[in-house]
């Protein structure tokens, strides 16, 4: 009895889907951070980008989740700074903060922790916003691209 395999696809087939969505879903944000000088483009949301893009079928990859670790993760940056003052203690307090809130909430998107780092150390209100506006142009970017037909999905 012979059996044939099922031939896999190449690696240009298997990572040109996700690199293509994570570019698609970053480029607004690149635009838009040349013109404002403002981290739209930040590496959180590129991480969380490629999450979205490479394994849409993880719990991180959902868009409640998404927003509410990137929410949390930021809110924990914030709040570290404010009490502490910019710096490397603001920021490792603020992802300890944000690394449980998000656990215990069975909300945990990874790629968010880093907002939190990053607000801690730099305590920029407008970089707090711009990761806040860019988590939510990436679920609403991704959502969309869920919607086109197969064909037009860099996806597929």
């Amino acid at each position: 009895m012979t059996t044939v395999a099922a031939e896999q696809p190449s690696l240009l087939r298997r990572t040109s889907g996700p690199v293509l969505t994570t570019l698609l879903l970053l480029a607004p944000l690149a635009v838009v951070q040349a013109l404002t000088h403002d981290p739209f483009f930040a590496p959180p949301l590129a991480a969380s980008a490629a999450v979205l893009a490479a394994t849409p079928a993880l719990p991180a990859a959902k868009p409640w989740t998404l927003l509410i670790g990137h929410g949390v993760s930021v809110a924990a940056g914030v709040l570290a700074e404010l009490a502490l003052g910019p710096g490397v203690l603001a920021a490792f307090v603020a992802i300890g903060v944000a690394t449980a809130v998000m656990v215990a909430s069975g909300r945990m998107h990874a790629p968010a922790v880093a907002s939190a780092g990053v607000i801690g150390a730099v305590g920029s209100l407008s970089g707090a916003g711009a990761l806040l506006v860019g988590a939510v142009v990436l679920v609403l970017l991704n959502l969309a691209i869920a919607q086109l037909p197969a064909r037009f999905r860099p996806m597929n």
